[in-house]
């Protein structure tokens, strides 16, 4: 079974996904913010990672990741960012382009609210690679 990390600060987010994704067959862990999920990798690896873009600090989920790419036994877990930065901000990063890739340390970003078929069919394509 494959197991997911959810980190993000909303609580009916998180749980809506989690009952989704559970009933896809994942086993799934979460984490309400960037210092809980970093906690979280601590005990566990999983084989894929979601992570809000905004939640203790507008940028806590580019913070998150650079942290788990700095760890070597975690570096090349699929991190999946999802925001609303288009809604709050009035713009999305571009997670296609290489360079900003190359510091934004997310494989892909997803705008919320994102849904759950795009969402699984997303986790599908990089857990079967």
């Amino acid at each position: 079974m494959k197991k997911i990390l959810i980190v993000d600060d909303d609580p009916d987010l998180q749980e809506g996904q989690k009952v989704f994704l559970e009933g896809r067959g994942y086993e799934v862990v979460t984490a309400g913010g960037m210092e809980e999920g970093l906690d979280v990798l601590k005990s566990t690896t999983p084989d894929l990672i979601l992570v809000d873009l905004m939640m203790e600090h507008y940028d806590a989920g580019f913070v998150f990741c650079a942290k788990v790419r700095e760890n070597p036994e975690l570096a090349e877990l699929p991190i999946i960012m999802q925001t609303s930065a288009r809604d709050k901000l009035g713009f999305t990063p571009d997670s296609y382009d290489e360079k900003a890739r190359s510091w934004m340390k997310a494989d892909r970003i997803l705008s919320k609210p994102v849904p759950p078929e795009d969402l699984l069919k997303t986790i599908e394509q990089y857990l079967s690679e």
